[in-house]
């Protein structure tokens, strides 16, 4: 390696480890005025599942993943270690995530900005206030960042080691958050036909059939652990039966209807969470619950299919603030301060304001890209356009899914999306200053020989 190489390489790592430093220093010191952290009705869930024993069937077989639940466990179900575990878990996957995305560009000029940049988002508030929330939000994050890591790794050079690491961290998300198992599946959908005439065709294969089947135990373990059960009767109360059409629907398909429940559903709000616990414990609801878990799963995809239009638009109808630009203000601690107190430096960060524009433009434009990226066979682009394209069919999902806390749950697809932006934007810089300028007349002339 050359001298001048060497010493670029030197200087640069060290500064990236006194940012990083600085980062961990922020992220710790603001962790310290936080006076309590916030919890959710899925609180007594996760407690129970850390008080069973690890290898129990039913400790992974609940009604949550199961990684939260360890994490708890391994911290004695004790708030302050759990907040402390999940700060420093969420610091070291970022760490690793910036120190990957400049490792993988080749522009001397653009490394420090990709590294600081990539720090300086996960200091905005949809990122690091999950840190002291008692759920899986911390947790899911964090090892998104991780999985992106190794995805770009991989994508840089194939190698089987960087594959296995790709394919611990997708575990990892996967068992702290379901939704996260569909992604991999349109993952997988996506690449294999890519790289199928390619010479990775045998590693991709194998990825895209793991990725299958870390969907098919997920998707077994949720049903064991009755969780789409307990889906279909919250979207009952909060989505089927405010609606007459839908509910004449599900009649029509022997869904056992109550009608005083039907009337209570569309009356007022709260109303509606009345219903849902009628739904889960009163007794004359024991035929309807006895459908659902012998009928529900099937019916309400089909449901979703025959009512398609609904299912693909409402996200833009019904919730777009909660799909697209979710305000999860609600559930910062007791004590919560942003890092980034400049309104303007954290809405170029992590944009906002124009949350429906903001998302439309990056579609628009990783779709024009795409193409682009696979004729000059720009594999390192495909981790950023995937991150944005599928941003629309996760949110699909979690509506679908999900009639209760559409913004909360939006909230990693929204993160996939914009930190994918930004993504793509250092490698179309690599990629000017690397491949397309050095190209240019103007950069290539030569200085004529004194006369």
């Amino acid at each position: 390696m050359p001298r001048n190489h060497l010493l670029k390489n030197t200087a640069l790592v060290v500064i990236q480890l006194a940012a990083l430093a600085f980062y961990a220093w922020l992220r710790i010191d603001n962790a310290q005025i936080v006076h309590e952290a916030r919890s959710f009705g899925d609180l007594p869930d996760y407690e129970y599942i850390a008080s069973l024993p690890v290898f129990s069937r039913e400790f992974w077989a609940e009604s949550k993943p199961p990684l939260t639940s360890l994490l708890w466990k391994l911290a004695d179900l004790q708030t302050d270690k759990i907040f402390t575990a999940q700060l420093y878990i969420s610091i070291i996957c970022w760490g690793v995530l910036a120190f990957m995305a400049a490792a993988v560009i080749r522009s001397f000029i653009v490394k420090p900005f990709a590294f600081a940049i990539v720090l300086a988002f996960s200091l905005s508030r949809d990122v690091f206030m999950w840190d002291p929330f008692l759920g899986s939000e911390s947790l899911a994050l964090s090892f998104t960042a991780l999985f992106l890591a190794c995805a770009l790794r991989l994508l840089q050079e194939w190698k089987w080691h960087k594959a296995a690491l790709l394919l611990l961290t997708s575990f990892l998300m996967v068992f702290t958050r379901d939704t996260y198992a569909y992604l991999l599946l349109m993952i997988a959908a996506v690449v294999l036909p890519l790289f199928w005439f390619t010479k990775y065709r045998r590693g991709i294969a194998v990825i895209s059939a793991v990725f299958v089947l870390i969907y098919l135990v997920s998707s077994s373990l949720a049903t064991a652990g009755l969780r789409p059960f307990r889906a279909i009767l919250m979207i009952t109360s909060l989505r089927i039966y405010p609606s007459e059409e839908y509910t004449e629907y599900f009649r029509r398909h022997g869904m056992p209807v109550d009608d005083n429940l039907v009337a209570l559903s569309r009356s007022t709000p709260e109303d509606k969470f009345i219903v849902n616990k009628a739904l889960y414990f009163n007794d004359d609801q024991e035929v309807y619950r006895q459908w659902v878990l012998e009928h529900g799963k099937r019916e309400y995809a089909k449901f979703l299919w025959f009512y398609k239009n609904d299912t693909l638009q409402n996200v833009f109808l019904e919730t777009p603030g909660q799909s697209f630009y979710p305000d999860v203000f609600y559930y910062t601690a007791t004590g919560y301060h942003p890092i980034i107190t400049d309104t303007r430096i954290s809405e170029i960060l992590y944009p906002t304001r124009f949350g429906l524009l903001f998302f439309f433009a990056a579609n628009l434009i990783a779709a024009f890209l795409l193409p682009l990226a696979w004729r000059d066979r720009k594999a390192l682009w495909l981790a950023p356009l995937l991150m944005i394209l599928l941003t629309y069919p996760q949110a699909v999902l979690v509506w679908a899914g999900d009639a209760n806390d559409i913004a909360r749950h939006s909230i990693p697809h929204n993160v996939l999306l914009r930190l994918g932006v930004w993504m793509l934007i250092f490698f179309i810089a690599d990629s000017l200053l690397v491949d397309v300028l050095p190209k240019l007349t103007f950069f290539n002339r030569k200085t004529s020989p004194a006369q």
